[in-house]
């Protein structure tokens, strides 16, 4: 375990164990389903951010960690085989998995109790919870805002080419 990472408390493994798509869960891992890993990467491959799939199975970033959310991403994008089904699945060659009874609503309590780490297991103000995972949503679709900004500017790139005839305006 690298000294950045940290460890799960009971009663977040007992939340984390609780929810369908996890399949096992110790202090310091989690693992997932196959079905969970194939549907989150058809989503990924579908434009949605990682953290918003997390989030809509009940592991909200501030529990499991962004930086962990991103590892498993990359993990899973290595693999072929997750990677062909999901997507045959985003092509229509394939069925997607059901994960409908994955996406149990979850009491905002239960992930303030367990993602604010200074909140001790106690009863926190849900304000704190909505600013910060506000916060986190905001800072994903800045991401997302330049991620297309850098894509249009590209192909804004492409169009002037093609009409130059390839040569570059000075």
């Amino acid at each position: 375990m690298s000294a950045g990472s940290r460890k799960f408390a009971p009663d977040e493994m007992a939340y984390l164990s609780m929810l369908p798509i996890v399949s096992r869960v110790t202090t310091t891992r989690i693992s997932y389903t196959r079905d969970f890993k194939v549907d989150c990467l058809r989503a990924y491959l579908a434009g949605e951010s990682p953290s918003a799939i997390f989030r809509q199975v009940g592991l909200d970033p501030l529990l499991v960690g962004p930086k962990r959310i991103e590892r498993c991403i990359a993990r899973w994008k290595q693999s072929p085989d997750l990677m062909d089904e999901a997507r045959a699945i985003l092509e229509g060659r394939a069925r997607r998995p059901s994960l409908d009874s994955a996406r149990v609503p979850v009491s905002p309590y239960d992930v303030a109790r367990v993602a604010l780490p200074k909140s001790n297991g106690a009863r926190v103000d849900l304000r704190d919870l909505v600013i910060y995972q506000q916060s986190l949503h905001i800072h994903e679709l800045e991401q997302e805002l330049c991620r297309y900004r850098s894509r249009g500017a590209d192909e804004t790139e492409d169009d002037a080419e093609s009409v130059s005839g390839g040569e570059s305006a000075v």
